[in-house]
């Protein structure tokens, strides 16, 4: 015998917000791809590494602001991005152009279309890469 399933409004409110939560990540860009191309000792300090890196955007991916334990240096190899640096404002970046971000500044960036990006570090050794921002 078919018994009918009755939801209290929490339950009902929980199923609701669940439903528009998966919803909302399912239409969420994917984050980047990095792929790290090389990892070196820097002559600076024994206490610092160089990465080199690829950084593959879906188009309009968007990496949310995020620092690094040190400096980055870039250039866009294909595509364009829409990078916004903390205290510096809003660049819009095309293939060929190059950016450099202080140790510990917050920063994000946006695809426009698909965007590789080679990204080159020296940060402080066993220190995560990149730390989001809440």
């Amino acid at each position: 015998m078919y018994k009918p399933i009755l939801l209290t409004a929490a339950a009902a409110a929980v199923a609701t917000a669940a439903l528009s939560a998966r919803t909302l990540a399912a239409d969420a860009p994917p984050l980047p791809v990095r792929h790290v191309l090389q990892t070196a000792q820097s002559s600076a300090s024994p206490n610092t590494q160089i990465v080199v890196s690829e950084v593959t955007f879906a188009p309009g991916a968007k990496l949310p602001f995020h620092v690094h334990p040190g400096e980055e240096a870039g250039v866009v190899k294909s595509g364009a991005l829409v990078m916004e640096i903390e205290g510096k404002g809003t660049l819009t970046l095309k293939a060929g152009d190059g950016f450099v971000i202080p140790r510990g500044v917050a920063h994000q960036a946006t695809a426009q279309g698909e965007t590789h990006v080679i990204a080159t570090y020296v940060v402080d050794k066993d220190k995560p890469l990149v730390t989001m921002k809440p």
